[in-house]
């Protein structure tokens, strides 16, 4: 589980950057981590790790990161929007990587190359961006820790890949893995994660789970007598948010979620407390 309470971060005493971030993220969920460029999705995503030491209170898997224990380190995979990257191969670094973590498979690491099409015996330094991506992202996944946290993962990647990405990811991790994934590119998110977390430099927006988000807001063409929270125009025309009076659980368009929540967010914390 991941738990926050109070947290707050400041790369200076004049330069706040998040505050009184409040979580409380069971286990077992992929949770996407949403909110505008600045809002310090990467320095929590690196508080969470132990990368940087936040104020108040916050745990991992019932560990505080700022303690840094090897047993907590074992259990926590980062994978970084910018790594620092070696003149090496991928399999030379999963040689370098694997005794750090005692669940490490290499099995998973090679059908997760396989998946993405990235070559084993190129340096990594000689690839492109988005074949970076994928290698390190594969490296990450055979760490097989409980706990993976990815900053930005589908940056530099065509469309296929980041349907392979999705497509690995959902069937790389286990039922009891706690995935974390910070993006903007929302729709790279579609149909992988089952929980949403929508952040702000003040405060958590919006923590629900898809399940409970498609049972209180219904997402398309409002009618009469739909109570609309949001609308906006776009090529289908005003596509909107709007109260789920049936309770019923409907699809949810997170994008346009995302859009509303960040434009009317006391309207939406009255609706998910």
């Amino acid at each position: 589980m991941i738990q926050t309470n109070d947290l707050n971060y400041g790369y200076t005493s004049y330069q706040p950057v998040l505050k009184k971030i409040a979580l409380n993220l069971p286990e077992g969920h992929i949770y996407g981590l949403l909110g505008k460029n600045g809002v310090g999705k990467s320095t929590l995503l690196k508080i969470l790790t132990g990368a940087l030491l936040g104020e108040g209170e916050y745990k991992v898997g019932g560990y505080d990161p700022r303690e840094r224990k090897a047993e907590m380190q074992q259990q926590i995979r980062l994978v970084p929007e910018n790594e620092v990257l070696f003149d090496v191969t991928i399999k030379q670094l999963a040689d370098v990587t694997a005794p750090l973590y005692p669940t490490f498979d290499y099995n998973l690491l090679e059908n997760a190359l396989k998946e993405f099409e990235v070559p084993t015996d190129k340096k990594i330094t000689l690839m492109s961006l988005g074949q970076q991506k994928k290698a390190l992202i594969s490296l990450s996944l055979a760490c097989n820790t409980p706990y993976l946290f990815m900053d930005e993962p589908t940056n530099g990647m065509d469309i296929p890949s980041k349907s392979s990405f999705r497509r690995i990811v959902a069937s790389s991790i286990s039922d009891n893995s706690t995935v974390l994934i910070s993006t903007h590119q929302v729709d790279d998110l579609e149909g992988l994660i089952d929980y949403v977390v929508i952040l702000e430099n003040d405060g958590v927006l919006l923590s629900a789970s898809l399940q409970e988000i498609g049972q209180k807001l219904c997402f398309g063409v409002a009618e009469e007598g739909d109570e609309v929270l949001y609308s906006e125009q776009n090529l289908r025309g005003a596509w909107s948010v709007m109260v789920n009076k049936t309770g019923e659980e409907m699809p949810v368009d997170i994008k346009l979620l995302f859009s509303a929540v960040v434009k009317r967010p006391d309207v939406f914390k009255k609706i998910f407390g």
